[in-house]
């Protein structure tokens, strides 16, 4: 009877215990135990708070953080992209920047060196300001008669590459976008007829951005000679370097452009700071402007212009 018994029992605890064995010798199976401090063991290697995990899953979530540009620099402040200067502010710098590049104010005739048919292209053209087509744009523009290359121009400078552009149009109104800077700086030295009088020279080099992949005509070097004189190089590409195709030698009409210094006494532009050419009135008081297009602008908004003179002016004197 007893034999019996023990045998039984080892019977229906045969399947348990191998039941119990398969499960604890699985690959696929991990040991979990709970511990008393309210941890949940995965095996021997990772630990999870469990009462931390919990009150995470209560909390609400963090939303998520938008992507901000990075800058050279490092930084991630949107004040440090000069995109997002105000209007007035990057009028400001735009004016600033270009303001060495307007001795080429004024009307000019110029000469092609490359002959066609024996005889060479002559032109006339006059840079003026532009200062109302985009408010925050600002630009020295020009425009040409029987040119070969271009019916007008466009030059700006762009804040957030810190580089200037040239846009030219030609008859058709197809157009060719320039970027660059000064491949040799700006600078003033003494005139060869009258030391007295300073002249300014530079290069400033662009590169044809738009159409791409044009190899005609993809550079322009605005090459300063003096007050009266700069040259307008075109050049092509040719493997990896430029060769120049033609230069247009300009010459200033006239004297009214011949001195470049930085203070022209009474006769300051309002609105450039440039030597002014003619006068214009407001309230009874008379202010001098640089060229037609600094005369618009000052007929369109005087009170501004007005305003922004007198603080530049009180600002150099504190200097």
């Amino acid at each position: 009877m007893y034999l019996r018994h023990t045998v039984f029992a080892f019977v229906w605890l045969l399947p348990l215990t191998f039941c119990m064995s398969c499960s604890s010798d699985s690959p696929e199976t991990e040991k979990v135990n709970v511990n008393l401090g309210g941890s949940v063991d995965l095996g021997s290697e990772s630990t999870i708070d469990a009462n931390e995990e919990l009150a995470s899953e209560s909390k609400t979530k963090k939303p998520i953080r938008k992507f901000q540009p990075i800058t050279l620099g490092g930084s991630t402040s949107p004040t440090a992209n000069k995109t997002d200067l105000p209007d007035e502010q990057k009028f400001d710098n735009v004016l600033e920047a270009l303001k060495p590049l307007q001795i080429m104010l004024g009307d000019w005739g110029g000469v092609t060196n490359k002959k066609i048919g024996g005889f060479s292209s002559v032109e006339t053209l006059g840079w003026v300001w532009d200062l109302q087509s985009n408010p925050a744009q600002p630009a020295l523009v020009m425009k040409a008669d029987k040119s070969r290359y271009y019916e007008n121009a466009r030059l700006t400078y762009l804040t957030d590459k810190q580089m200037y552009q040239l846009t030219l149009t030609n008859k058709a109104g197809q157009k060719r976008i320039y970027e660059g800077t000064f491949s040799v700086p700006l600078k003033k030295v003494p005139g060869d007829d009258n030391p007295n009088i300073m002249h300014t020279t530079y290069k400033l080099s662009l590169s044809l951005v738009e159409p791409a992949n044009e190899k005609k005509r993809a550079q322009i070097i605005l090459n300063q000679q003096n007050n009266n004189r700069y040259l307008f190089e075109l050049y092509d590409l040719r493997g990896e370097s430029y060769a120049r195709f033609d230069t247009i030698s300009t010459r200033r009409k006239g004297t009214s452009f011949a001195k470049s210094d930085s203070d022209y006494g009474s006769k300051t532009c309002v609105i450039s700071g440039g030597l002014g050419t003619s006068q214009v009135t407001y309230q009874g008081k008379s202010f001098w402007v640089c060229c037609s297009g600094c005369r618009k602008a000052f007929d369109a908004d005087p009170k501004k212009w007005i305003a922004k003179y007198e603080a530049n002016k009180k600002k150099t004197a504190n200097q």
